[in-house]
């Protein structure tokens, strides 16, 4: 399991500013219902992964909040000021944060539409990641959850498909620095050669370790996710522009990160292959 104690303290201070006054506007949310994600959940997992060099920077937090009813959530929001125009995006400690319902107001799963918003909102695979998450113990506010690797990897193959169908691209990077994350991490390298399941991956891509570890990746995001999940948006993806989604998987500073877009799109097939999207 990934030791999140060797994060940087230092990631943790604004997500603990924000995430201490969200939880004194509330008189239903815990610590244990908020789970960090977007880049700050990037920054940290990267941290924790012992990787010191940079990645796309941004000022703004993103969280997750676990909302058994809209009478809960409307009561929070409500006491906070908003900032742009989703109607999700609120001031707080001086930061402008995303605020991301999902959970028992899902409906149908997977999409939520907050009173504050006319459009749906794609949340897609949060209930399971969440399941799925780690304690990240703050400063102040209380221990929270974060995704493991490959669960922020699954919320980034819904965004890819969510933004690059309008030309946004930026996810692609992500999804590059998860396969980045696995391709050079100790446990994987343990998990590939010194078990029969990772042995058996590395046989079959003929030695390549790389491609292996995108295999467990992929395979342990459908282990995250399951298999009726990841069926909703299989037919999504087959017709999703993958051509350039290996063009744009770079990594920003990333020492032997690969300049091929061949050899990313054969990561990236990898990946597909190991979580059945492919």
């Amino acid at each position: 399991m990934l030791d999140l104690s060797r994060a940087d303290p230092s990631l943790l201070l604004l997500v603990d500013k924000v995430t201490a006054e969200l939880l004194a506007k509330s008189t239903q949310l815990g610590a244990d219902e908020v789970m960090l994600v977007g880049a700050h959940c990037r920054d940290v997992l990267q941290s924790a992964f012992g990787h010191e060099f940079s990645l796309r920077v941004t000022a703004d937090i993103d969280l997750g909040l676990v909302v058994a009813n809209w009478a809960a959530y409307d009561e929070l929001v409500t006491r906070l000021p908003p900032t742009g125009n989703t109607g999700i995006r609120f001031r707080i400690a001086q930061t402008s944060t995303d605020l991301l319902p999902f959970g028992p107001v899902e409906d149908p799963p997977g999409t939520v539409t907050p009173t504050s918003r006319r459009d749906p909102i794609n949340v897609w695979g949060f209930a399971e990641v969440f399941a799925a998450s780690l304690s990240l113990e703050l400063p102040t506010a209380g221990t929270i959850r974060i995704p493991t690797a490959a669960g922020y990897a699954a919320l980034k193959l819904a965004a890819w498909l969510d933004r690059s169908a309008y030309g946004e691209y930026k996810d692609a990077s992500d999804i590059a620095t998860v396969l980045y994350w696995y391709s050079t991490s100790p446990a994987v390298e343990t998990y590939i050669y010194e078990t029969a399941r990772g042995q058996n991956l590395l046989v079959e891509a003929n030695l390549d370790d790389a491609v292996a570890a995108a295999r467990v990746l992929g395979e342990d995001i459908a282990g995250i996710v399951g298999a009726k999940r990841l069926s909703e948006i299989t037919g999504r993806w087959s017709t999703s522009p993958k051509d350039l989604l290996a063009h744009h998987m770079t990594v920003t500073n990333a020492p032997a990160w690969v300049a091929s877009s061949d050899r990313r799109q054969t990561l990236l097939t990898a990946m597909e292959r190991g979580a059945g999207l492919g």
